[in-house]
Formats: structure tokens, C-alpha cells, sequence
């Protein structure tokens, strides 16, 4: 079996027809286990990049093939399936539920996807939020705009991990958290990773996490890009 998660072939991407932006995208692979930080100043392209991996916009040539799939002309609905069922992602703004229980907000990053419900059991949660540093009894139950900042972004990476997906997606992550929190972040997903062999991708502005990644990139030495 492959060890290949993603793979792009000759990308090429504009927005619309009048403005200025563009990503071209010879080759990138993600490989099982590996981690990749992409940097770069805002205004690149590095979420149009995460966008085009998890399919919610779409080349106007070349391919990206997730698990043996190429997306890049497939069906919204079928995008959307592999996205639900292979990918956790890990939003800058969290985008969790603010009404919602904890429980629940989690539950979301498995309640589309047979495949991570195979892969989850009724212990999964308890088991994410220890690992995070989240009290069960005192937290399951409470809404997410009840939560500190800190607690908000470790209920979004529980969310992002729970089922165990491929490939995990994480958008300039640690913008809201202390170092105490960006490092205890960073760990949880690389022992994550390490324990069930996913693919990571995180990118930001700046590269200050680096020395725990195995690959280091800026997003031009991905990307040719034009936003002239």
C-alpha cells in the first residue's frame, strides 16, 4: 500500500477574471507521518493553498489526488465526502458552535463520516480531551462560548482528531495562544501523528514552530504565485 496521501500534478489556480492572483503547483506530495510548515507573509496564498487540498475551491487545470482520488474535477459531493472522511482541520478562528456543548462540537468532526465512526470508539473523547489538558466532568457538558480561548482552540483540535482522519489541515493555528499553549498544541499533534501514521499540514506567517516539523517550506518554494 502507498504511502502517499496527497499528491498535486501541474496545478494552476486564478481567482475570477479581473483580479491579479494566481498559484501554479508543478509538485507537492504528502507522505504518511510526514509534517510540513508552510510559511509566508499574508496575502500569499497559503489558506487558498489548504483550500485547494481539501477541495472547497477548485484549479482551473492540473490534479490533486487525495488517497487515489483526484478531486480536481470531481462532484461538490464527492469532495465533500473525502474531506469528511479523511481530513481534520484545524480553522485559525476555530469555528466552533459558540451554543453547542463541548461534547457535541467534537462529535461534528465525525458526524458525516462512516469512515471515522468506524474508527472512533465511546471512549474517544474522554480520551482527546485528557490528552488536551480538558477536564471531562467539568467541561463536556458546558457551552464552547463558556470556554477560555485556550480551551475553545483545544476543543477545535479534538474536533480536527477525532476518527483518526488521513490528513490534518491546521490554519495559522496558534495565532490566539501564549507559547505555553502554541507548545502544548504542537505536541498533541505530533504524538498524534506519530501514533496513527497521518499527514500534516500547518501553515502560518511565520516559522518559529519549525525545529519540530520534518519539512520546513515557504509557500513560494511551493507555489510560483502572481498577485500583482
Amino acid at each position: 500500500m502507498t504511502n502517499n496521501l496527497i499528491s498535486i500534478k501541474n496545478l494552476k489556480y486564478k481567482i475570477g477574471q479581473n483580479i491579479n492572483f494566481s498559484l501554479n503547483i508543478k509538485n507537492f506530495k504528502l507522505n504518511k507521518s510526514d509534517s510540513i510548515l508552510i510559511y509566508g507573509e499574508s496575502g500569499l496564498g497559503k489558506s487558498t493553498f489548504l483550500n485547494l487540498l481539501s477541495g472547497t475551491i477548485s484549479p482551473q487545470k492540473g490534479n490533486i489526488d487525495i488517497l487515489g482520488t483526484n478531486i480536481s474535477n470531481t462532484s461538490s459531493s464527492i469532495k465533500d465526502k473525502i474531506r469528511g472522511d479523511h481530513f481534520g482541520i484545524v480553522f485559525q478562528t476555530f469555528n466552533l458552535l459558540p451554543y453547542v456543548s463541548v461534547k457535541n462540537n467534537i462529535l461534528l468532526g465525525k458526524a458525516y463520516s462512516s469512515i471515522k465512526q468506524s474508527k472512533s470508539n465511546n471512549d474517544e473523547i474522554k480520551e482527546l480531551m485528557d490528552k488536551l489538558s480538558l477536564n471531562y466532568e467539568d467541561l463536556i457538558n458546558r457551552k464552547a462560548y463558556e470556554l477560555s480561548i485556550g480551551q475553545q482552540q483545544r476543543v477545535a483540535v479534538a474536533r480536527a482528531l477525532i476518527g483518526k482522519p488521513e490528513i490534518i489541515l491546521a490554519d495559522e493555528p496558534t495565532s490566539a495562544l501564549d507559547k505555553s499553549n502554541q507548545k502544548e498544541f504542537i505536541n498533541l499533534l505530533f504524538k498524534s501523528i506519530d501514533e496513527n501514521e497521518q499527514g500534516l499540514i500547518m501553515v502560518s506567517h511565520e516559522h518559529k514552530l519549525s525545529n519540530k516539523f520534518r519539512k520546513v517550506k515557504n509557500i513560494t518554494d511551493i507555489c510560483e504565485i502572481n498577485n500583482d
